[in-house]
């Protein structure tokens, strides 16, 4: 954490999320979703700790839903004992196939919040892949065939491309990306909301997806701090980011969008990158 700057780059995180629950606590929302890193090692002390400020550990806890990130996924023991799960049990909450946890889906007033958990604990400190896995994969499948109509929403910590449009490193990647994007285009899917990148970025289009994907970004990263606001009427939505003030100490809009999401049977052909075309 000290030699390579990351503790550094996050001296501030815990001033920085006070100041985001604030805002979060004032914005009337129906749901916040958390696409993944709480922390940076997985350890069971991290994890608690930021699912309190959270505030999944108090008598008024807010609607939300997560997956968990590579990080809190960062030890073989993290993943083994459960420790995000258990302490983000709240947010954990939805319709599934089976008893597994991942993947699950929310209703959310006309749409649907659908989690896959793209993260793996892995061998190297440098690897930092992901992977959803086949049985994972044809979990999704099922649960995208059960949900009635309304805009889907897939929530994950990978990204589908990067902020120019291309494919993450294979050493961040994630492993079976095509296999995912096939069963996401097939089921549905609308919007792909994610993290894992620390700057923020959207695409509304992109040679690998047929719908468009935002990247949160860091909530709490010196510099780049911000979330996003999503407000969904119809199929058109209202995006707007909001990113913390230092001088202020308070989160404020700095950019704002709208997008019109393409209606059932209104997808072109998807010829995805290196690969077969879906439709």
């Amino acid at each position: 954490m000290r030699l390579l700057g990351r503790g550094f780059r996050f001296r501030s995180a815990e001033k920085v999320l006070n100041a985001l629950i604030a805002d979060l606590r004032g914005g009337g929302f129906d749901r916040l979703i958390f696409s993944g890193d709480a922390t940076a090692m997985g350890f069971e002390q991290e994890v608690e700790h930021a699912a309190g400020l959270l505030g999944l550990h108090g008598d008024e806890c807010p609607a939300g839903l997560a997956v968990p990130g590579n990080h809190d996924y960062c030890t073989v023991t993290s993943v083994r004992e459960g420790l995000f799960e258990r302490a983000f049990a709240p947010w954990l909450v939805g319709e599934r196939v089976g008893e597994a946890t991942y993947p699950f889906a929310q209703r959310v007033g006309p749409a649907w919040l659908i989690a896959v958990n793209s993260s793996t604990a892995n061998r190297w400190p440098w690897d930092a892949r992901g992977g959803v896995g086949a049985d994972q994969l044809q979990r999704l499948e099922e649960l995208l065939d059960r949900l009635d109509d309304g805009p889907r929403i897939l929530v994950t910590h990978y990204p589908v491309v990067l902020a120019s449009g291309r494919r993450e490193r294979k050493v961040r990647a994630l492993r079976d990306l095509d296999d995912l994007l096939r069963v996401a285009n097939r089921g549905g899917v609308d919007l792909w909301l994610h993290g894992h990148r620390h700057k923020s970025y959207h695409h509304y289009k992109s040679k690998l997806a047929p719908f468009p994907v935002i990247c949160a970004g860091s909530a709490t990263q010196q510099k780049i701090w911000s979330y996003w606001i999503y407000t969904l009427q119809g199929r058109r939505l209202q995006v707007v980011r909001r990113s913390y003030d230092k001088e202020m100490e308070a989160f404020r809009d700095s950019e704002a969008f709208e997008w019109q999401l393409a209606a059932p049977g209104e997808r072109e052909a998807w010829g995805m990158e290196r690969g077969t075309v879906k439709t």
